[in-house]
């Protein structure tokens, strides 16, 4: 072994002289000992100079990579034949063959596809034929014109048992429709959904655009339901290609924008917009999700606690609104002296109460006793209560509403299980909680923000309007219905009243009513903030396509008339 050692290592230091100084200098004690009688220290000597060399050729290597970057501001020829060079540059010092470099360099040759594929094909004799190398090859004969090529070469990838990505596939895909291929472009998107890959709204609106320019009423119309059912808010260019699509197959096919008030009622066609909510199935999907998480934190116990609290809320009738008391407590309460409030607490339930809505609270159980924590940047660690905030927590005990969760359990999966529970029973969540770090695999994006925008209303105290969502939460564009509020009375601190906020009328997503879709615009739907503004509108567009009808074939019973 030691001997073997010394081979490797003289031969790398013959690739590259002059290039490892440190290893030169103990080189010769290290053939030394590996030649007699001495293996044992030899191979003490030989790991650090093996890990030296592998340091030093991680450094040569990176600083190849860096030249291949730099070399992006040439022009396409001078770029391809620096590439080259540096590649062989690297044979010349002994590195190994370096799959990221091949692939930069094969980008650079998108000019001379002849040497492109050629070190692709080094690649795939090495049989290092990786994912991003077939995009860099795929780029380059799309670059070059070859669509053609480029299908063989997507097809090669997937018969290796490459999957396909956006950054491989779009390029293609966006081709085809370039050149008018509808049939090969269906095809193509079909292995892509086959294959488990999830077209962007850019792909769509490709399609889209090549079915009207087809004139394919009926093609647009399958490909405009697979596009709002994916993405059912949609950006500003993909609404611009669903209009230019619409326009393009003609007749009787429409895109009209619409101006839709407070009450969703389209003046287009007098669909009415509705209020998405998540279904059963995805409910139960959230409800599995925190049993997991409680069950990942306590064991057996936690899972139990969140049950118990779930056969607790189904036996109670149907609450309106669940508070996340200490989100409530808290707020306003980041500074020097600062402390949890039960008067802000009091504040919102008393206000939803005079309402006339059936309100739970949700507090720790260390809340609820005599020494509670202190959260805030105050130096008091801990706070002792009051006996008016005594007299609160009794009084909320005596009405019932008033659950405490047991140590070690987060309250925000009670308030979070509360919006999705079985039956009837799913209150509203009043908190401002940006929710950052519930968001993963509690929900896909687009159903998370639909839960969010029926089920979670933010609150406010002293203004009239109700407090922003946070930027880092997904976005709705949902109009709102006026917040909840009291006028102040004449004897009560401004600073504690409070605003609650109201789930929106309906929901800033497609929907599709008699037929017609109806799409949210994003230049000019507005943000549901929960506040006072009278009567706000957003803009929509009202898509109708009617595919004509199927002509029977004579003889051919098994082919339905569509109507």
């Amino acid at each position: 072994r030691a001997r073997r050692l010394a081979w490797v290592a003289a031969a790398s230091a013959a690739g590259a002289p002059g290039r490892w100084p440190r290893m030169a200098r103990l080189f010769p004690l290290f053939c030394c000992l590996a030649a007699f009688a001495a293996p044992a220290a030899a191979l003490r000597l030989g790991a650090p100079l093996m890990r030296t060399c592998d340091a030093s050729r991680r450094k040569a290597a990176g600083r190849h990579l860096r030249q291949l970057a730099e070399l992006q501001a040439l022009p396409a020829a001078e770029a391809c034949e620096a590439a080259q060079a540096t590649l062989a540059n690297m044979r010349a010092e002994g590195l190994p063959l370096n799959v990221d470099a091949v692939s930069r360099a094969i980008s650079l040759c998108g000019c001379e596809l002849p040497v492109a594929e050629s070190l692709f094909e080094s690649l795939v004799a090495a049989g290092n034929d990786s994912e991003g190398a077939y995009s860099c090859l795929l780029r380059a004969q799309l670059g070059s014109g070859d669509l053609d090529r480029a299908l063989v070469t997507f097809r090669r990838m997937l018969q290796r048992g490459i999957a396909p990505r956006g950054r491989n596939a779009s390029p293609v895909l966006h081709a085809l429709c370039a050149a008018g291929r509808q049939v090969d472009a269906m095809r193509f998107s079909g292995r892509l959904v086959r294959h488990g890959l999830v077209l962007s709204q850019e792909d769509h609106a490709a399609l889209l655009l090549l079915h009207g320019s087809r004139a394919s009423p009926r093609q647009l119309r399958r490909q405009l339901d697979r596009l709002l059912r994916e993405h059912s808010t949609p950006g500003a260019e993909t609404a611009a290609a669903i209009e230019a699509a619409v326009a393009a197959v003609g007749g009787s096919a429409a895109a009209t924008r619409v101006a839709v008030g407070h009450d969703g009622r389209c003046p287009c066609c007098g669909g009415g917009l509705q209020l998405l909510t998540l279904p059963e199935e995805q409910r139960e999907q959230v409800r599995s999700v925190l049993l997991s998480r409680a069950h990942q934190r306590l064991g057996s116990r936690g899972s139990d606690r969140l049950r118990r609290f779930s056969r607790w809320l189904e036996g109670q009738p149907a609450f309106d609104f669940v508070v996340d008391g200490p989100n409530v407590g808290y707020a306003n309460q980041n500074f020097e002296g600062g402390r949890f409030s039960f008067a802000q607490v009091a504040e919102v339930v008393s206000m939803l109460q005079r309402a006339g809505k059936r309100v739970l609270l949700i507090l720790p159980a260390k809340y609820a006793r005599d020494v509670v924590p202190n959260h805030t940047s105050s130096s008091q660690p801990d706070d002792r209560i009051t006996a008016a905030d005594r007299a609160l927590l009794d009084g909320w005990r005596s009405e019932g509403l008033l659950y405490t969760t047991g140590p070690g359990m987060y309250d925000d999966w009670y308030w979070m299980l509360a919006t999705v529970g079985r039956g009837d029973s799913q209150p509203v969540a009043v908190t401002n909680d940006a929710m950052r770090d519930h968001w993963a695999d509690l929900l896909p994006a687009r159903d998370f923000a639909r839960w969010r925008a029926s089920k979670v209303v933010p609150f406010s105290f002293g203004a009239a309007a109700s407090a922003p969502r946070d930027a880092a939460a997904p976005p709705t564009h949902a109009v709102a219905d006026p917040p909840i509020a009291d006028p102040p009375p004449a004897h009560e601190a401004p600073s504690l009243r409070a605003c609650v906020g109201s789930p929106p009328p309906y929901s800033a997503e497609a929907q599709l009513l008699a037929g017609r879709w109806h799409v949210p615009l994003p230049d000019g739907a507005p943000e549901g903030e929960g506040g006072g503004a009278p009567e706000p509108v957003g803009q929509w567009l009202c898509v109708s396509v009617v595919p004509p009808p199927r002509v029977r074939r004579a003889g051919d019973p098994q082919v339905a008339v569509c109507r």
